[in-house]
This record gives C-alpha cells, structure tokens and sequence, in this order.
C-alpha cells in the first residue's frame, strides 16, 4: 500500500450528525401522568410511540440524552432483513420451521422499514441499492454459496452469487473470494431518517423529552411510578428501549439482557463522486465474512466512503480506532493512495445471548424491545411498532421472536479484561484465515 493517512482536524463524532444536529434540552414541564411511557427514543421507542399515539394513548417518551443520541444517528445506515445468525445457523439452533419463521420476520421488518419510510414522508435518503457480502476466504465463499441456495430454495428470497472472477463489477478490489448480492437491501442516512421518525411521532401527538434522564422505575398500583432528574410520572404502561444504552438503570433486569459491545466508525474526506463510483460501482452496502464484522459503503450523497466495524471490543481512543479502521479500508483498496479521515466514532450494538432480539413483558411488568444484534436499522422500528401493538392486546403484536430465551447475558463477557482477550483472539483469528 501507499500513501499516508492523514488524521489531522479529525472530527470525533457522527458523520451523520452534519445533516442532522442533536436538539438542545427542552425546558417543557413533564406531564404528571401519561398512559405509556418509553423509555428511549430512538427508532424503537419512536415508532411504538408512533403506533400508541394514534390508537388514542397518551405518550411520554423520556430519553437520558438527546432524542437518537445512541445507535439510532451512529449505525452505517444499512438497511436488510438479516439476522446475527445465518439461515443454516438457525436451523442447527431450532430447526427449520422456526428457522423459517425468523428469517421471515427479519424480511417483514425490511418491508416495514420501507413502508414506513414511504407512508411518513420521511427524507432518509433511502436506495434499494443491494448489499455485496464478501468472502474472506475460500472457505467462506462456498458456505455463503450453499446459504443463497437454501434461501432462494426454501423462502424464495433472491441471492445472487458473484465468484470472485467477477468480483470487480461489485468493488475495485481483489481481497475478497467471491460473494453474494442481496438486491432487496439497502443505504439510508440514519440520522435522518430518526429525525423523520421524531417529527412523525411529535406530529401524531407524542410528546419527546430529551436529556431527561429516568433513574428508577418502580410499581405504581397497576401501573408505574418513573423517577426522572426533572420529577415524577405516573404510567399506567411502561416500554424500555433502550437497546444498548441500558446501563444499569432504570430497569435493570431488562439491562441484563443486553451486552453493549462498542462498534468504531470512519468518514473519509470528500473523495468525489467519480472516485467513489470507481471503487464501489454499484454503490451497494459492503460486509465481510471476516470476525471483524467489518462494513462500509458510499455516503449518501456518494462523496466518500464510511466505515465501520470492530475496531476493538472495548474502548479505545477515537484516534487509535481511525487508524485500525483506515488502515483496512486502504487494504480493501490498496491503490487509494493518501487518504484523509474526516469522522471517527463509536456507538453501542446490543448483543443478546440468542443472538435474536428480544421483545416481552418481564416479572415487574416493564415491556421491552432490545437486542438488535447489529441489524439494527430495519428491526428496531420493526420492533418498537409490534411491542406496542402487544401492549395494546392486538394479536398482530405476534411475532416469531415472541418465544426465544431472553434470560441474562453472561457476566463474565462485559468485563474489561475478558473484553481485551477477546478483541486479540478475533483479530488473530482473521489474520491467520488471509
């Protein structure tokens, strides 16, 4: 590889965040009362707030931060049906019928997402650009192989293999072994698309406090008493989504779900469309096999390249992560010469112990949607709108995630140390497969 990488004036916060600025803190009173509260208001916590409002309940959504601080404005913007676990994965874990029914669900929270972006008017820059999953090994290529004929035989869901011959008609570069294409998926601004979400959620009637922070939730009578750093509420119905900005209150059971792992993002400087389409040609999402999960893409606007994935599984200085996450991207494409990182950031992903999302009502009657696992774009809004359907007794609130384990994430796995061993294990393990 050459040419340097330029890290100086680099920004350390959301690309996304240019296009749509957090909001200042609102000096609004709370309400004493409301028939739900939600705790969170990111793309779950909005879009149940949006189903709850307009079947005639009052709704209060709280947030500690301002309203899509977290993953809802930080994510790569990918939109697709997927799940952590492969098709195949599935059906060793529950076998195929249930395997079947949460691929479907992960393919109706695709169509949702869509729908929903379409029904609200929102500006999210959404393309159906589709999404290259590159091989990082020989091995990887064929498994992903046998995976895109079971999809297309079992649930008719259009794959495409690309050999690695053909490759360079997805992406400039030699590193990967071949690949699929899923056509169904796409790109979004993330940050705009919550801050359309936000506007339709005020608009049917919710009412959205940022920096308020709740503190504790305990049983009220029927319903709940929430203990916030502005007051008191009263609710006869609780949500929590906070997915993986949890921490250890105010509903610490459903914390204790979630493990909160730390994804590393990169926005290049202003590259051109010319160069951008040269390196990605069909300005499709990118993911690798690869145990660093790494992803990347065009920016909406198609001027640079953002980038992300497991720079480390537990913090590192933004500076550090720009490095490790740029120095990649010059891998992926070796002839991109000097290169200059604009953005660095990092967001929190939910991991359950399912690998699957959770969504339910747990023993002190706090209804939760969490776990979006790294899918996070389509699911949560997806997720969000079938918790409230539930909390409002319609059978529709159905979903095949309904009877999956959600019990407590191992407590070993969120200390630092055991994080640290991890972060070097995968990272040898992706060295010794190139």
């Amino acid at each position: 590889m050459s040419g340097a990488l330029d890290l100086s004036g680099l920004k350390h916060e959301p690309y996304w965040w240019e296009a749509a600025p957090r909001e200042a803190p609102d000096p609004a009173p709370l309400p004493e009362a409301t028939d739900v509260a939600v705790v969170g208001a990111g793309y779950a916590g909005l879009s149940a707030a949006l189903t709850l409002v307009r079947a005639g309940r009052s709704v209060l959504v709280l947030d500690a931060e301002a309203a899509g601080f977290g993953g809802s404005s930080r994510s790569g913007g990918m939109v697709g049906h997927g799940h952590r676990l492969s098709y195949s994965a599935l059906i060793a874990r529950h076998g195929k019928p249930k395997a079947q029914a949460l691929i479907r669900e992960g393919m109706a929270s695709l169509d949702f997402a869509t729908a929903l972006i379409e029904a609200e008017g929102i500006d999210a820059r959404f393309r159906r650009v589709g999404r290259f999953r590159g091989a990082a090994t020989p091995a990887d290529y064929e498994t992903q192989a046998r995976e895109a004929d079971l999809l297309e035989r079992d649930l008719g869901l259009p794959v495409e293999v690309v050999p690695r011959a053909e490759q360079r008609r997805e992406i400039a570069s030699d590193l990967y072994h071949g690949g699929l294409v899923f056509p169904s998926h796409g790109g979004l601004h993330p940050a705009l698309f919550h801050q359309g979400l936000l506007a339709a959620a005020r608009g049917a009637g919710a009412v959205v406090l940022g920096h308020t922070p709740v503190v504790a939730i305990a049983r009220d009578g029927g319903g709940h008493l929430l203990h916030t750093a502005r007051g008191q509420v009263r609710a006869r119905a609780v949500l929590v989504a906070t997915n993986g900005y949890a921490g250890a209150r105010p509903a610490p059971a459903v914390a204790r779900r979630v493990v909160a792992l730390p994804s590393f993002l990169i926005a290049t400087e202003r590259l051109g469309p010319n160069r951008v389409s040269a390196l990605i040609p069909t300005g499709r999402m990118l993911v690798e096999t690869a145990a660093s999960h790494l992803y990347f893409r065009p920016s909406p606007d198609g001027e640079r390249i953002v980038l992300g994935g497991r720079a480390s599984l537990h913090p590192i200085p933004l500076a550090e992560a720009a490095t490790r996450l740029g120095t990649h991207l010059r891998r992926v494409f070796p002839d991109l010469g000097p290169l200059r990182l604009e953005h660095a950031w990092t967001g929190n992903v939910a991991m359950t112990r399912s690998d699957l999302p959770g969504i339910g009502q747990d023993a002190e009657g706090l209804w939760y949607a969490i776990g979006c696992n790294g899918s996070g774009v389509a699911l949560m809004p997806y997720l969000g709108h079938k918790a409230a359907l539930r909390m409002l007794g319609d059978p529709a609130g159905a979903t095949a995630f309904d009877d999956m384990p959600t019990g407590s994430t191992p407590f070993l796995f969120a200390r630092p140390l055991l994080r640290r061993a991890l972060s070097a294990w995968w990272q040898a393990k992706d060295a010794l497969r190139r």
